[in-house]
């Protein structure tokens, strides 16, 4: 079963029922609500891992009253740092997001806009009231034995109930939600934090405050959720490639010798891809970031605008296949700044991505060149049924995309519309070129006055 998101009066978007599928596509105007159901979905997703570490924070603090109480004070605070003040929704705002047959969570507003109260269906408060009374009875059980003069063999012990409940309570967690990925969201304006890094600023992390060069800064820059998550993530990831992609990706073959033959394949086809994408090499060295290029380099923040935005996509992604990780990823306008010929590249390094791990990828798009670049890959792998040898020569089977695993829709009208044609298996040619047709027919009216 898909998992399945409904929206009802939220921001931009009046009305909204979509299943989530492995890889879904939204393309619409400025404000038409791209961004407001990726955070929607961004946020139920997430979930999961916040009711994790919610687990541990109750067990290792010994809080155990009114814990459901907790958790659901936790999640709506979590919404409004995505989403800034909620005063601003309508009253009759309603996310529903649902996991599987018995998992569901709804949020609804009250009459001053305020949300009200966050749902959790019936399986799920079960569980919670399950796995909070597990984590109780072994805390007590441990406060009971434990003394000042405990032996090591009696720590060992504990570790090890410890241990094996949370790895339980994980295992019940991925099965309860019908996902075992991690969520990660790469936000549009990613050239921001290049910039703001080495330039005369404080950036407001909410509960960090981090420099942006050695000169005294004499501004505050504040972050939201979103791009608080996204510096963290970025600052994991600079740290594994002090001598840059290329090199990662070549110790990464070294030290595992026994990948077979498609594994090799997909890493190279990635480090070509990410080579012509960003006509250069990243590195990271004594906290300087660069771009070397055939005839020298220069530090990130003097690189092409193109590069700034999308290192970060081709880094993160590159640390992902390596480590084999299972994701659902939200990348927001991955064309930006990119020549159309690079913009083709990137969706194949996605699509690469894609079908490591029937990993998940949201995107957020303006370019028709990013649906013409899926449709591509959808087309090669309708032919590729018949003719399999023949498209491999035209487009590598490890990129072909199944439209089964894809939905592209256009926002508008606070609506969204599938713009898949499931008989041609394709995004539809005339939304592709909708902005085309515009423009030819605004020359065709011009011409016509000329003749």
């Amino acid at each position: 079963m898909s998992q399945r998101l409904i929206i009802h009066q939220f921001g931009p978007i009046t009305d909204i029922d979509i299943d989530v599928n492995d890889i879904l596509v939204f393309i619409g105007s400025q404000a038409s609500g791209k961004s407001t159901i990726s955070k929607a979905i961004f946020f139920f997703k997430s979930l999961k891992d916040d009711l994790y570490r919610y687990y541990l924070d109750c067990y290792n603090q010994n809080k155990f009253n009114d814990p459901i109480f907790g958790f659901t004070k936790l999640a709506r605070e979590k919404l409004i740092k995505i989403y800034g003040s909620i005063i601003f929704y309508s009253p009759n705002t309603k996310l529903t997001y649902t996991y599987s047959d018995q998992i569901e969570i709804v949020i609804q507003a009250a009459s001053n806009g305020r949300i009200n109260h966050i749902e959790f269906s019936m399986a799920l408060t079960i569980s919670f009231n399950e796995t909070i009374s597990n984590l109780k009875s072994l805390r007590d059980e441990i406060n009971q034995n434990s003394s000042d003069f405990s032996s090591s063999k009696e720590i060992s012990t504990i570790k090890s109930k410890e241990a094996a409940l949370f790895e339980e309570i994980n295992i019940k967690l991925n099965n309860l939600f019908g996902d075992d990925r991690e969520v990660i969201y790469l936000p549009a304006g990613r050239s921001l934090i290049t910039t703001l890094s080495q330039q005369r600023y404080n950036i407001d992390m909410g509960d960090k405050l981090l420099s942006g060069s050695k000169l005294q800064a004499d501004r505050l820059i504040k972050l939201d959720y979103i791009m608080r998550n996204f510096i963290d993530l970025i600052d994991q990831a600079k740290q594994v490639c002090e001598l840059g992609i290329a090199n990662l990706i070549q110790d990464y073959i070294l030290e595992n010798s026994n990948l077979n033959n498609n594994s090799v394949r997909m890493i190279e086809i990635a480090q070509n891809l990410v080579n012509s994408i960003l006509k250069g090499y990243y590195s990271y060295q004594n906290g300087i970031e660069r771009i070397n290029f055939a005839g020298g380099e220069t530090a990130i923040n003097f690189a092409s605008s193109g590069q700034q935005e999308v290192v970060w996509i081709l880094l993160i992604i590159v640390i992902l296949m390596l480590n084999d990780r299972k994701v659902f990823m939200i990348i927001e306008e991955p064309e930006a700044h990119l020549f159309p010929v690079a913009q083709k590249q990137i969706i194949d390094l996605i699509a690469l991505l894609s079908n490591q791990n029937d990993n998940q990828i949201l995107l957020t798009t303006h370019s028709p060149y990013i649906l013409s670049s899926f449709n591509n890959l959808l087309y090669a792998h309708n032919v590729g049924i018949e003719k399999p040898d023949a498209v491999a020569q035209v487009v590598d089977p490890h990129l072909w995309i199944n439209c089964d695993r894809l939905n592209a829709y256009i926002l508008e009208d606070g609506t969204a519309r599938t713009i898949v044609d499931r008989e041609e298996e394709l995004i539809q040619s005339s939304e592709i070129d909708r902005a085309s047709n515009i423009i030819v027919d605004t020359f065709n009216q011009l011409f016509d006055l000329e003749d």
